[in-house]
């Protein structure tokens, strides 16, 4: 993986066009289990524009995981390449945030927002006033002192949110973070983070086995085929921001946008 910014021309040679902030190109990836050889992605051509916001969509062990951890720089290609531009070199590249809450259970919840900061050695000034900007954006500045015991599972989701949004990488990748969610809490959460996305303009990457989710959150939706995981089709989402959950629900083009993306990932699970 490559951190290089770049600008190029038009067709015209005239008009500086600037280079997509996320460039995948060719990517794939094998992993040996036992003797054999798994190929979890192949081929996988995407480009994402700086404060884009990505759904990826695809049938379960499709590779959706694999590719936002190749992103991360977690694991590392079999073939291919992935460039990202760092507009700030003194910020983190990425910032993921898992299915499960990560947070620290013995660090308090402002502890655990200001970890990041504190651990690339950020000044204390520039630490307490992100810290207290995300808490008061994800509505824990009354639980700063208190522990994840003692909040619940949204809650806790919340601080994650809160602290990678703080260690204010150039992109963010978010692996099904609302998944074990229930259907209020995650409604919930879907709008709070398109508030604090709508702020920051952050490019994101969000992997996510929910139609309606995607829908919700994305300018763009991306579907995967069946492993190994191939870039099936391209959505682009027009719905007006700022979004509420249940309203666009309401929306007759979302429910047939949403019909289309289920019929692509019905024939990868269980054929046309």
């Amino acid at each position: 993986m490559s951190s290089d910014p770049s600008t190029t021309l038009d067709r015209t040679g005239l008009t500086p066009v600037t280079s997509p902030k996320i460039c995948v190109r060719g990517l794939g990836k094998r992993f040996q289990v036992g003797k054999a050889w798994v190929e979890a992605i192949k081929a996988i051509d995407l480009d994402v524009r700086a404060g884009e916001f990505i759904c990826i969509v695809g049938p379960s062990g499709c590779g959706k995981t694999t590719l936002l951890r190749i992103l991360a720089d977690l694991e590392a290609p079999t073939e291919g390449e992935v460039t990202i531009e760092q507009s700030d070199p003194s910020n983190p590249l990425s910032s993921m945030i898992f299915q499960e809450s990560s947070i620290l259970p013995w660090m308090s919840i402002r502890r655990n927002v200001a970890y990041g900061l504190e651990l690339r050695g950020a000044p204390a000034a520039e630490i307490d006033k992100s810290v207290d900007r995300f808490l008061a954006l994800t509505g824990l500045d009354r639980f700063a002192d208190a522990y994840p015991h003692q909040l619940s599972g949204g809650m806790k989701q919340r601080a994650s949110v809160a602290r990678a949004f703080a260690n204010n990488p150039e992109i963010l990748l978010m692996d099904e973070p609302f998944a074990a969610l229930d259907e209020q809490n995650k409604a919930l959460l879907q709008e709070e983070l398109l508030r604090i996305w709508s702020e920051t303009r952050k490019t994101v990457i969000f992997i996510t086995h929910s139609i309606d989710e995607a829908l919700v959150l994305g300018d763009r939706v991306i579907v995967m085929s069946r492993r190994p995981g191939r870039l099936k089709a391209e959505f682009k989402i027009d719905f007006q921001r700022p979004r509420r959950v249940y309203d666009l629900k309401a929306n007759p083009e979302f429910g047939r946008i949403g019909r289309e993306i289920w019929t692509l990932l019905r024939e990868e699970v269980v054929g046309p």
